[in-house]
């Protein structure tokens, strides 16, 4: 059971890195020189990222309705689709064709964000191996950390496409892996046995209040991050001193991230997923606030690393709560999915709204403050959302 679990992981690991990492947020370092190769205005880079975070949304939705076989099997054939749609931004300059391809990227990112996290984290509880549930995530931020370097010191306005095309046979690699090597998990245990399963079920179903308060503050988790990880960028790129080095700033992201989930995972353990809940949420605000507070390169840096660090650990606490209470309860509910839904939907408002702060001015504190406000009431929601489960337990 422990060697399948690490066999999970590890290919869950691989599975992200190509999606999220490559497939999802590698445009945002290469987009500069796409744009300037190309003459492609902000306004229709942006609407690239839109379709790329509705085809995200709605590869989320998808998995709730729709296992073609299998969630593993599925994993592998949406895997496929994604590194097609990597390889392939590099043999076009067609706009059309790109927005179809971030579309195609953006479902199979969702789906395979939403099935590995179940089979992933369903195959280390099966054993008893729930600590080490931060790993996964923690492979966005290595793919964050070296995509962002190899765009920093190889890409340029002449070689963009075949950064693409790099990325996607490093993805090829990974994914064969992923393809060959994953299998299913055992079947599922419900809890008790089976003269007391119904009972169980019915006495620990999933807490509504708790569900709507905790939905409620992974949408603002989801709408908050969303505006500096949009802008971030753009933000370093404003201040004339640090333009030319903007790209570094995502680098400075994936490095605060690759320890992140790991980091985050222990705490939970340590003081209970509420208290680390708030202290990651606490800290991304702080990490929103700083470029409004000062353009300091030890504050932007900071800021970046914070940043890094929370957004990644706060989708391994969400999640792993998710899946624990799905576990314990015996429900049948893919709350994983829905939880991944209302973050897609919360990221897809954010930066429409925040675009619309930004105007022409290219300041970008206002969009800034409208993010600290959203983190702000998604602390105060994920609190309410655990002291409603308090107050189940403490009735129980």
């Amino acid at each position: 059971m422990n060697q399948h679990a690490h066999r999970q992981l590890l290919l869950g690991m691989a599975s992200l890195f190509i999606v999220m990492a490559i497939g999802r947020f590698a445009y945002t370092p290469i987009l500069p020189f796409m744009q300037h190769a190309e003459h492609m205005s902000d306004q229709a880079a942006g609407l690239l990222a839109t379709i790329n975070y509705l085809g995200y949304l709605i590869g989320a939705i998808i998995p709730m309705f729709f296992i073609f076989k299998s969630k593993v099997v599925d994993v592998k054939i949406y895997l496929i689709l994604n590194i097609l749609s990597i390889i392939l931004m590099g043999f076009t300059t067609n706009y059309i064709l790109w927005s179809i391809l971030r579309l195609i990227a953006g479902i199979t990112s969702g789906t395979v964000f939403v099935l590995a996290s179940n089979v992933v984290l369903e195959a280390l509880r099966q054993a008893h191996k729930e600590g080490i549930s931060g790993l996964l995530y923690s492979a966005v931020g290595l793919g964050l950390f070296f995509s962002s370097i190899y765009v920093f010191f190889f890409t340029d306005e002449s070689t963009w496409q075949m950064t693409w095309v790099i990325l996607g046979a490093i993805s090829l690699v990974l994914g064969l892996l992923v393809i060959f090597l994953m299998k299913e998990n055992p079947p599922r245990e419900l809890p008790g046995n089976s003269d007391t399963t119904n009972g169980d079920k019915t006495a620990h179903r999933l807490n509504p209040k708790f569900m709507r308060w905790f939905s409620i503050a992974y949408f603002c988790e989801g709408a908050g991050y969303i505006i500096t990880g949009t802008f971030l960028v753009a933000i370093i790129k404003s201040i004339p001193t640090f333009s030319e080095y903007a790209a570094l700033s995502w680098m400075f992201v994936g490095l605060g991230a690759i320890p992140s989930t790991v980091v985050w995972s222990l705490i939970a353990e340590k003081l209970d997923y509420s208290k680390a809940t708030y202290m990651a949420f606490g800290l991304q605000i702080i990490s929103v606030c700083l470029p409004v507070l000062s353009h300091n390169i030890a504050s932007l840096i900071i800021s970046s690393l914070l940043f890094g660090s929370t957004f990644l650990g706060l989708t391994t606490l969400f999640m792993s709560k998710g899946q624990m209470l799905m576990f314990q309860t015996g429900s049948q509910s893919n709350f994983i999915a829905t939880l991944t839904v209302i973050y897609s939907v919360g990221q897809m408002i954010a930066p429409f709204v925040s675009g619309y702060l930004i105007g022409e001015s290219g300041n970008y504190n206002s969009a800034l403050l409208f993010a600290t406000a959203i983190l702000v009431l998604g602390l105060i929601s994920s609190w309410l959302s655990y002291r409603a489960l308090q107050k189940e337990e403490g009735t129980a």
